[in-house]
């Protein structure tokens, strides 16, 4: 069994801890494009970028920026 990154959650933090994207870019050097395609759930966070996040929206850990899908693997 192993998980993986289902749905970006960066929208919803961004209502809840009253921040902008573009507040975020400035916190992180990130680009507004990139933190857009992350929202969107064009792209997914590589585990550095994601820690980088959470840091700056002062979360428990990257993981709560994604739901997480369980994959099961059959024999």
């Amino acid at each position: 069994m192993r998980y993986e990154p289902d749905r970006c959650r960066l929208k919803e933090w961004y209502k809840r801890k009253r921040i902008s994207q573009r507040d975020l870019h400035i916190i992180t050097g990130i680009a507004e494009s990139q933190l857009s395609q992350y929202a969107n759930n064009n792209q997914t966070m590589t585990l550095g970028t994601a820690h980088t996040i959470a840091k700056a929206m002062k979360l428990h850990g990257p993981q709560a920026l994604y739901t997480w899908r369980k994959i099961v693997e059959s024999d």
